[in-house]
């Protein structure tokens, strides 16, 4: 028996290089050889044909890969060598065409929201009796000074004593009122029960005064029992007046004479009393 040396058991075990065989029509085939997981010599063949693919690129482009590499590419092929050069991925820009009239309808859009919440705004808007100011009448600061506009414009409307509403000639369904009935005493009317302290209304304001601005500007003709600016609900800011009431008859009138026609934040005001009972 013939005892195999270990170098022939090495020389079994090696692997041929790959052969590379240039066939007629242009393609190359290439046969190698590998072990597999068993320790086997497994060969695998591979067929490779080259295609030249056409790219249209700019003419200044297509000048500089013509150009000869220097420094530590000087005599290699022309092309990026993947060892040395990194390519970056091509990224190609498209502008949309209705990209301004997207940005014009958005730009409408949002102004019509805008309108209509104004519109809605001063629609739902709550407007006093007395002051015309945006608050509820039975909340208004000067209810117990001002006249309502109802009771000026029904004055003339109102049953006088002995007509026949007040007998309750109009039928036993028809409501009286207590002050009108027949032998009821005569009450007192609106002026007398309201508060008694002068009061002037102040007009022509900028739209950034405040109470304590009015407060201050009224301070030095005599103390003062309230000051109120009407303010704009949505923009926060005045709506050109204001009411001041005195304790004192006589400070409300120095008032009237030393403010009418009176410079305040670049604007002429306009003084007055707040309603006639003042006077």
């Amino acid at each position: 028996m013939t005892k195999t040396s270990w170098a022939d058991e090495v020389d079994e075990q090696e692997v041929p290089s790959p052969e590379v065989i240039n066939n007629p029509d242009g393609t190359r085939t290439v046969i190698e050889y590998r072990l597999n997981e068993d320790g086997k010599k497994v060969k695998s063949t591979r067929r490779i044909k080259n295609k030249v693919v056409e790219e249209h690129v700019n003419r200044a482009v297509a000048e500089r890969k013509k150009w000869a590499k220097f420094g530590a590419e000087r005599g290699a092929a022309p092309g990026p060598n993947i060892a040395t050069t990194t390519v970056g991925e091509v990224i190609l820009l498209r502008l949309s065409q209705y990209a301004a009239q997207q940005k014009q309808q958005e730009l409408e859009a949002q102004q019509q929201k805008e309108q209509e919440k104004s519109l809605t705004a001063k629609s739902s808007r709550i407007l006093c009796r007395n002051c015309r100011g945006e608050h509820f009448t039975a909340r208004c600061p000067y209810k117990d000074t001002l006249v309502p506009i109802e009771e000026i414009t029904g004055a003339a409307n109102a049953a006088e004593p002995g007509s026949s509403q007040a007998e309750g000639d109009k039928g036993a369904n028809s409501y009286v009122p207590p002050h009108l009935r027949a032998g009821a005493k005569a009450m007192d009317s609106a002026h007398e029960r309201r508060d008694e302290n002068p009061t002037v209304r102040i007009t022509n304001l900028s739209g950034n005064t405040q109470d304590d601005d009015v407060k201050q500007l009224c301070r030095p003709f005599g103390p003062i029992a309230r000051a109120y600016v009407a303010m704009d609900r949505a923009t926060q800011m005045c709506k050109g007046f204001a009411f001041v009431s005195f304790y004192d008859h006589s400070s409300a009138e120095e008032a009237i004479a030393k403010l009418n026609g009176h410079g305040f934040d670049h604007l002429i005001l306009n003084v007055e009393w707040a309603n006639s009972g003042g006077k």
